[in-house]
């Protein structure tokens, strides 16, 4: 980053984004160089800056060229919503363009509709995104992570599922208006990532994951609401969605009232920000309280974010895309990096709310911001990713060590036959729970059930095991990666897409469409191992997630009852299972099983490293391609069976360290096992819990995994201490 060097070497209190990253990088950041740089004299600090550049003067074209580069990206951002708007206006408005900005009272109904469908949205659009991106802003001011945001913190999810809750169960309480359940909401769910990640002294990495686990955790619950009540929660999807369109003015004098609350209360923050920049004890030593200060920041980013989620709906990454676009700038003074915050939000909303609503009459169907905001989320955390890779970021992961211990194969091996036999037995139905003696129904419907989840989960198990392994991470998994996300999103493209090129959507056609998703993900996360640090990989899964959810937003509100009888394959459930079809994904499971048994030794070998691989005869490159190929295969074959799952591919790996599967060669079989039981256990909960209604596998497995996640991000202090 030599924009970022160069600015501190000129200005060595600077507040640029390599000062407020690396003092966090490192569990032990009071004994890291950088931080003892950061807190040494102004003198000392002059004379030995971080990083020193060799020759500086060769540096200066480079710094030039890239703020040439940012400002030229800002420029077109410019171009491109003014000439999107003028677009818009062109099609819809056929009256003078001096009309359009007349009092609402002199226009008929017609005009004051479009009028307000331009002006109204554009202006709203213009403040939701800027106060994103100071939001992000802050949060990056306060935890000193590039990476913090409204969207990677979870504020924006919590504040949604608070009103998701109060809408369904207690809706006297929005009476006085959606704000105060919103940002209970987002204090809460801010509130749990912080608890989560301090133990590791906010770590950057964990500090995302945290906010992952939690996002997941939070729309896990969320789906169980809307499951339940759908026809009462189907208005709130369509608000969750992120949709700008309005038709008042109550909205954008709500948000411009807002943001100029906002300036003023910011005002008096931007010397006691400043000065926390550099190092929390020459702050104090300055008389800044620095606790007041932060419950102060984190106090406005909750009543921020609430209130632009009770009014437009969640809009996500805008906040995160505006602060990397200051970061790359290398703007210094905080009031500046707010200010540009600010305009370039507004920009990059302004430009998505104007392409959704250019993009309506065009697929004759309703398209929310928010969708589209999500699924622009995955290219922009790649290029944050990397832009990270010269940062020298220690990756801290939790895990869990266990000791070698022998496994009694027949004893786990019997355990998972007795529970399949126990899901199919013992049941619950209109009399009750008890045991079932119906050998007709239990053969049409409960045994290929249990026998689907029992093959996915197996699958899932076998495939983070090698992701595990093949990236030397222990919170890589096909979920976390996105490369379960990937297949899914393989599978709805084929599905919409083969007809119009003449092929059916079988089964055959719809496994190659999800076999190159998944490979497209996987080859996207090895191209990146080559570039950044293994840990910064797990955060490929938030971008791929999110453009899955704004698919399924899209899905969702389409209306094409071929996409809304995918909803329920997309969240994860073994209730298509048929008993002529799971054989054969019994006899698909068994086969990959075996092939991944014959890769242990090769595999064993890679996981050292590549140079000592190749040192020790292993051909790299065929055993990498063969190893993704049939982490595709098994992601792939477990996604269309019951749909995308997660965290069971992270979480069942540990479980069989911990239970002394330390080698390979015992940790593969026995990851099999128990991700064959957790799935039946799984699917079982969520037939049978709440009978006679159902809950989906894939909730049931977001919540135990979530909860596990949760338990093991805590344990991060053990692990490097130990």
């Amino acid at each position: 980053m030599t924009t970022n060097t160069a600015a501190q070497t000129r200005h060595p209190h600077a507040n640029n984004t390599t000062d407020y990253v690396k003092p966090m990088t490192s569990l032990a950041a009071s004994q890291s160089p950088t931080l003892k740089t950061s807190s040494e004299p102004h003198s000392k600090l002059a004379q030995k800056p971080p990083n020193p550049a060799p020759n500086p003067p060769r540096q200066q074209p480079a710094v030039f060229a890239d703020t040439w580069r940012i400002w030229a990206v800002m420029i077109i951002l410019v171009v491109l919503s003014v000439w999107s708007t003028w677009v818009l206006i062109a099609q819809e408005w056929t009256r003078p363009i001096s009309d359009l900005f007349i009092p609402s009272s002199q226009l008929d109904i017609s005009s004051l509709a479009t009028q307000l469908h331009i002006v109204a949205t554009s202006i709203v659009a213009l403040l939701a995104g800027g106060l994103l991106g100071v939001v992000s802003i802050l949060l990056q001011q306060l935890v000193k992570n590039p990476l913090a945001s409204d969207t990677t913190l979870g504020v924006g999810v919590g504040a949604q599922l608070a009103m998701l809750i109060v809408t369904l169960f207690l809706p006297s309480l929005a009476i006085y208006g959606g704000i105060y359940v919103a940002f209970i909401g987002a204090i809460i769910s801010m509130g749990l990532v912080f608890a989560l990640s301090a133990p590791s002294r906010f770590n950057p990495l964990i500090l995302i994951l945290a906010g992952l686990v939690v996002n997941i955790l939070l729309a896990a619950v969320a789906n169980v609401l809307v499951l339940f009540f759908a026809e009462r929660s189907n208005g709130m999807l369509s608000w969750a969605a992120g949709f700008l369109a309005q038709n008042s003015w109550h909205t954008s004098m709500m948000l411009s009232i807002t943001a100029v609350v906002m300036a003023v209360v910011c005002l008096p923050l931007l010397k006691p920000l400043t000065l926390m920049s550099l190092d929390d004890s020459q702050a104090k030593r300055l008389g800044v309280p620095i606790n007041g200060i932060r419950a102060l920041v984190v106090l406005i980013v909750a009543v921020v974010t609430a209130l632009v989620v009770s009014e437009v709906g969640l809009i996500g990454f805008i906040g995160l895309g505006a602060a990397s676009l200051v970061n790359a700038l290398g703007v210094a003074s905080i009031s500046k990096r707010l200010l540009a915050a600010f305009v370039l939000g507004a920009l990059l909303l302004w430009l998505t709310s104007n392409v959704a609503l250019l993009l309506e009459p065009i697929l004759n169907m309703q398209i929310p911001a928010g969708a589209m905001t999500g699924i622009l989320g995955a290219p922009l955390i790649i290029w944050l990713i990397l832009r990270q890779r010269r940062e020298r970021i220690e990756t801290v992961t939790p895990m869990l060590t266990g000791k070698h211990a022998p496994v009694a194969w027949w004893r786990w091996g019997l355990g998972v036959v007795l529970i399949i036999i126990l899901a199919c037995l013992f049941v619950q139905d209109v009399d009750g729970w008890g045991l079932s003696n119906d050998w007709a129904i239990t053969q049409q419907y409960r045994l290929p059930r249990s026998l689907s989840a029992a093959a996915t989960g197996l699958m899932l198990a076998i495939a983070g095991v090698l992701l595990q392994t093949l990236t030397r991470n222990p919170m890589a998994s096909p979920e976390v990666l996105g490369v379960s996300s990937g297949a899914a999103l393989g599978v709805i493209l084929g599905f919409l897409l083969l007809p119009s090129l003449g092929l059916s959507a079988g089964s055959g056609t719809l496994l190659i469409s999800g076999l190159s998703g998944a490979m497209a993900v996987l080859l996207l996360v090895i191209w990146l191992a080559r570039r950044v640090s293994s840990g910064y990989l797990l955060l490929v899964g938030i971008g791929i997630a999110a453009m899955m959810d704004g698919v399924m937003h899209m899905v969702k509100l389409s209306g094409d009852p071929r996409l809304e009888a995918m909803l329920s394959w997309l969240s994860g459930t073994t209730y298509s299972a048929q008993p002529s079809t799971v054989w054969y994904l019994i006899g698909i499971a068994f086969i990959l099983f075996a092939l991944s048994l014959l890769l242990i030794k090769p595999l064993k070998v890679l996981g050292l490293g590549t140079e000592v691989a190749r040192n020790l005869g292993v051909a790299v490159t065929p055993v990498t391609i063969a190893l993704l190929a049939l982490v595709a295969a098994l992601s792939t074959a477990s996604t269309l069976a019951v749909g995308p799952l997660s965290f069971i591919g992270l979480m069942v790996p540990h479980l069989a360290t911990s239970l002394g599967a330390v080698r390979l060669e015992r940790q593969l079989p026995l990851a099999a096992l128990l991700g064959a039981g957790v799935m039946v256990i799984a699917d079982w909960i969520g037939r049978y819990v709440i009978f006679p209604y159902e809950l989906p596998a894939g909730t049931i497995a977001a919540i135990i995994g979530g909860a596990y996640f949760l338990w093991l991000i805590r344990k991060v202090p053990v692990a490097v201490s130990g």
